[in-house]
């Protein structure tokens, strides 16, 4: 089996508060890359950056090891690091200089459990969607080979167990039976009721669910 450094790296995953050496952290809405859980942003782009800086850099990351990531964009030079030392090592070189501009990190040990749950995707945002719904349900069908009258009977079917299985929701096409994708938001309180009947009913169609985690203000 080869070995991958993340395996390890997740096991001591730091959660980094909302300041870190210094520096405020912006909680991260993913694992960057499947592989890194944080993220350090430098000044520079594409095309302009301090080439002395870039240097220091790529030295300090080879020295730690290999197991990095840079992406170079319009409006940063973007580092992903795959654990708390090579974290550590990049801020304590460049704490003293203004290269840095923002951090990005879990922020809480909730924040690290959530980046780790395998079977549900959390996503960091300032507020709900729609201002009321927290969890998103991502439905997916194929029409390859079915008639496109037994299509579109599902969907209808589907349109009126969710009418009557759920008060509070929002449903993306609620109008049209033929659809390949659709969403449906739902609040905790109906997704508590509702859920276990609609995966019952319709769990082969339930291709993903988005918990919302609200950032810290």
């Amino acid at each position: 089996m080869s070995y991958n450094p993340w395996n390890q790296a997740r096991k001591t995953l730091v959660a980094l508060g909302g300041e870190y050496l210094g520096y405020e952290v912006t909680p991260s809405d993913r694992i960057y890359f499947d592989d890194y859980p944080y993220k350090i942003c430098f000044e520079g782009n594409h095309y302009h950056y301090d080439v002395t800086m870039y240097t220091d850099l790529i030295a300090q990351l080879q020295l730690l090891g290999w197991h990095y990531r840079i992406q170079n964009s319009q409006s940063n030079i973007n580092v992903y690091l795959p654990d708390i030392k090579y974290l550590d090592s990049i801020i304590t070189y460049f704490q003293h200089t203004d290269v840095i501009t923002s951090l990005h990190g879990p922020t809480t040990p909730e924040h690290v459990e959530a980046l780790q749950d395998n079977t549900t995707e959390y996503v960091y945002r300032n507020k709900y969607w729609y201002n009321k719904y927290n969890i998103k349900i991502e439905l997916f069908r194929s029409g390859y080979k079915k008639p496109q009258d037994e299509f579109r009977a599902q969907g209808q079917d589907l349109k009126e167990f969710i009418a009557g299985s759920f008060g509070s929701y929002r449903l993306f096409d609620s109008y049209t039976t033929n659809w390949s994708v659709n969403y449906l938001w739902l609040t905790q309180e109906e997704f508590d009721q509702g859920y276990p009947f609609l995966k019952l009913s319709y769990g082969d169609l339930i291709d993903k669910i988005q918990k919302v985690r609200l950032m810290e203000k």
